[in-house]
Formats: C-alpha cells, structure tokens, sequence
C-alpha cells in the first residue's frame, strides 16, 4: 500500500536519513519518536507538504513523489488540528468535498453520516472556536475522513488533549479504524498511545528507523539501548556474555545472569520490569535468576506500583555470591499490600531466562 525508499530530507536542523518503509493496506501503522526525530517531516512527505531531496513514496503502486497533496487521495489531520475558525462544523466536514465539486445532496449525507459516527451530530451548527479539545480533534478527523482517503495520516492527532480525553479518543481512532479499514498512518511520541491503536509501529531516532514490527515485539526485543529505554524496558545493564550450553550466561559485575538466547563478547542485557517477580521470601521455584536486595523506593502510578530494588546478594542453592545491582519492578498495588512493601524492607526478585533479551554491542553501535 505505502512503500518509501531511501527517503532523506533535511529541514533546519530536522532530518530524514535514508528510510526505507512499507505499511500494508488497512494497517494501522504508528511512528513514534522523541522531539526532533523526524516524525512529522514524515508525514509531511506522505501528505505531499514537503518533497524529499532523495528517494522515492509509492501509494497504491503509483509513485507520488512529486504530486501535489489533492492528487494523492490522502486525509491529512495535523497536529493543531488545522479548522478554519470563520467556518461551522458541518461546513469544516465538507471543506474537501466542496473542493472535489461533490453534490450539495452527496456533501450533506457523508457530513451526517460521519457526525453520527463521531458523535458530533448535534454540533454541527457549532462554531469551531467554541468546541473542546475533543470535539475539534473529531470535527477534524471527520473532514479527513470525509473524502474517502486512500490513506489517513494523524499528525500526533491527541497531544493537546487531557488524559482522560486521549484515552477516550484512543478508542475512538481504533473504532473508526475498524469501520472504515482506512491505511492510516499515526505519528506520537507516547508509547501508551501507540499500544491502544497500533497493529504494527516503527521506531524514529535523528531522522534514522531504529526498528519495525509489532508492538509486543519491540517491547520485548529492542534492536538497541534507544530502543529499550524509549519502549520503557528501564532495566538495562552492560556485561560480558559466554555460552554455556543452551544458556548464555552475562557476567555484570559480581552477579550473573543467565539467558537463552545465544550471546558472547560486550552485551547490554534487557529486562522489562513486568517481567520480574517480586517477593518477601524465597520463591519455591528456583530460577538461575534469583537476587535478595531491598526496596530503595516505591512511586504509585495508580494500578501500577514502580518498586525500586537494590540487590545485595544473589542465590545459587544454598549458596550466596554478592551482587549488586539496582532494578525497577512493576507490580500491582493489591501486591504491594500483600507483600508490605516500604522502602527499606528486604525483598526476593527473580526472572526466568527466556525474558532476558540481549543487545549485542556491535548492534549498538549499529543502530544508535
């Protein structure tokens, strides 16, 4: 459906490097980076905004890299939303359709049928200055929507929207998504975002892909340190990898943690925090992975509790070996209140080797 190749723009002091992209036809795609990756120079491309110095974009097997935007069938929503204030509601909807010379008949029953799916109906004699953050993030995903895009693009579509607001929308965009089986393309730099709507996402650093594929996928095996931290993995040490058998065995200091994946040399080791088991004994179970430490902290995210662990000693049998390290855990509050958790008491983590990911530090250097 979309295909970029070799795609490199530079704009002051923003840039795309070379990327090489495909999204598939009714996918929802989301490209998610810090400030200044490149994101919206992106979109831009696609939207038919900004020509790129190099490369080529193909939508629908046709290239489209010189056309004009109102050639490419492409539904653009920026980030600021973009209505014209002088203009109702219902006459923003049917902005692209007056354009396109669509029928006043044809115009009024595609403005009120997307209305009644957005649950605007009743603000369509509305001003657009008097509306809310989310009533004009809908009026203006129904004026993409409403000249029946090839492709939709949603410029970082629910940045200026209050949490509960974002989460509601985030619902909204999947539902639509669902209705229409429009290729959309969605740019954020919010990863909890990106996991309520994306079927696949992409990862945008300095204008480069850092890596492509699934959601779950990413989070739970990031091409780099970048990667990692950005997916919020948050437990990422450095050590030095050697194979023993099935299992590689990551010495980090004093402590040694056993994976299996394959690995040998200079590796980052990568642990989601919800990976790792949190107790105030010693687990029936052995893993290879098993730490005593203490709780340094607790930060309360609401369901989540963020527990900080500094590691002491860690458990081979019956055997102890010192091993310091720190690690951040996630549990539940209804956990945190079974297990009494505070700062200062002593606490049992443990993980099993297959959720030990590792970064070869040739990749590293590879990919950031």
């Amino acid at each position: 459906m979309i295909r970029i190749r070799g795609l490199s723009l530079k704009v002051g002091e923003f840039c795309l490097r070379e990327v090489d992209l495909e999204v598939a036809r009714q996918e929802y795609f989301v490209v998610l980076g810090p400030t200044g990756a490149g994101k919206t120079l992106l979109i831009e491309c696609l939207a038919g905004l900004l020509r790129p110095q190099e490369g080529q974009i193909w939508i629908d097997d046709q290239e489209v890299t010189g056309l004009r935007p109102e050639a490419r069938r492409v539904g653009y929503l920026p980030q600021d939303y973009a209505l014209f204030p002088h203009l109702t509601v219902k006459e923003n909807i049917a902005f692209g359709l007056r354009i396109r010379k669509a029928s006043a008949s044809a115009a009024q029953r595609k403005v009120a049928e997307l209305a009644g799916l957005l649950g605007i109906g009743d603000l369509l004699e509305r001003d657009v200055l008097h509306l809310s953050g989310g009533e004009r993030q809908r009026t203006a995903l129904a004026r993409a929507l409403a000249i029946q895009p090839t492709v939709l693009l949603l410029d970082e579509p629910l940045s200026a929207l209050d949490e509960q607001t974002r989460e509601s929308l985030c619902g909204e965009l999947r539902r639509v998504h669902q209705e229409f089986g429009t290729t959309t393309v969605h740019i954020s730099h919010s990863f909890e975002e990106t996991l309520a709507v994306a079927d696949r996402i992409a990862i945008l650093h300095a204008g480069r892909l850092q890596q492509v594929g699934p959601p779950s996928q990413v989070m739970s095996h990031p091409a780099s340190e970048f990667v990692a931290a950005f997916v919020r993995c948050q437990n990422v040490l450095q050590g030095h990898a050697s194979q023993q058998g099935e299992s590689a065995c990551i010495r980090i200091g004093e402590a040694r943690f056993y994976s299996t994946s394959p690995a040998h040399g200079s590796v980052s080791v990568v642990i989601r925090p919800e990976d790792i088991a949190l107790s105030t004994l010693p687990p029936i179970k052995k893993s290879p992975n098993l730490f005593r430490g203490k709780v340094r902290f607790i930060i309360d995210r609401g369901a989540l509790m963020r527990v900080d662990v500094a590691t002491e000693t860690q458990l081979h049998g019956s055997d102890e070996v010192p091993a310091e390290a720190h690690f951040t855990v996630l549990c539940t509050r209804q956990q945190r209140e079974a297990l009494a958790l505070a700062p200062g008491k002593e606490a049992y983590l443990s993980f099993d080797p297959s959720v030990v990911h590792i970064i070869s530090r040739n990749d590293i250097a590879g990919n950031e």
